[in-house]
This record gives C-alpha cells, sequence and structure tokens, in this order.
C-alpha cells in the first residue's frame, strides 16, 4: 500500500468497524483489494474493487425509476423527502451465508462486510425495491 494513504484507509476501516458495517473474517471465498480514489472534493476515500465478483454475478433485471417519472409523481404533494444518504446501502444487510463472498483484504487482515457496501453490481436494485416496499402505500 502506497505509505501516504495508511493512515486514512487505517481511519476509514476502523471507522466501518466500529458502526458495525464490517467485521473481521478467518476465511474467504473471495478476497478483493481496496483502493484508494481522490474523490472530485479533494478526499481520499477507499473502495474494495469489485471488478470479478460483478463479473460472476448475474444482473438484477430490476428496473430503476426514470427521474422525470418520480418528480411527476410527487407533484401536488405538501412534503416529499429524499433518501440518498452517504449510507444509503449500508442499511441494507448482507445475509450471514453469503458475507464471505464479498470479502476484502487489508494491511491489518481480512474483512467482510456484514452491510451492503458500494460496488456491486446489483446494489442500485436491491436499494430501489427495498424502498419501494418500504414505502408502497
Amino acid at each position: 500500500m502506497n505509505p501516504n494513504y495508511v493512515a486514512i484507509v487505517k481511519q476509514d476501516i476502523d471507522k466501518l468497524f466500529v458502526v458495525g458495517f464490517i467485521k473481521p473474517i478467518q476465511e474467504a471465498t473471495w478476497l478483493f483489494p481496496i483502493v484508494v480514489v481522490l474523490k472530485k472534493n479533494g478526499k481520499l476515500r477507499i473502495y474494495v474493487d469489485f471488478k470479478k465478483l460483478n463479473v460472476a454475478t448475474k444482473k438484477d433485471p430490476y428496473l430503476l425509476p426514470f427521474m422525470d417519472e418520480v418528480i411527476n409523481t410527487i407533484i401536488g404533494h405538501k412534503i416529499y423527502i429524499f433518501l440518498d444518504g452517504p449510507s444509503r446501502y449500508h442499511q441494507i444487510s448482507i445475509a450471514s451465508k453469503d458475507r464471505h463472498k464479498i470479502a476484502f483484504v487489508t494491511n491489518w487482515g481480512a474483512f467482510v462486510w456484514v452491510a451492503m457496501p458500494f460496488g456491486v453490481k446489483n446494489g442500485q436494485p436491491i436499494y430501489q425495491r427495498a424502498l419501494i416496499k418500504a414505502f408502497h402505500e
């Protein structure tokens, strides 16, 4: 790992662990590397490189809504909320039987996601399906 990134990566890993989004793991079917990416705001952010997993994953055919349709359905309502927070995917738990499939490795050991991480192929449709189910009425 680039020595300039070690402190940032460690800080992010510790934060994910403390809030319960990841946990250490001893064995895993797949181990993915982490990458450090420079965001538009100039901050560094860690991501897990799920490219190989995404190639092996069957695409979820669930269609995402078009924004103009969403906007048209809320016209006339007094109150509306946009649920697009920075931890939106992390609100969806990964089944314990599947966690070993999305493990990643760092200088401090291997970890597994307890909550859905960013970067997995079907993250958007799974999140959208959960929102529609939760707010169906």
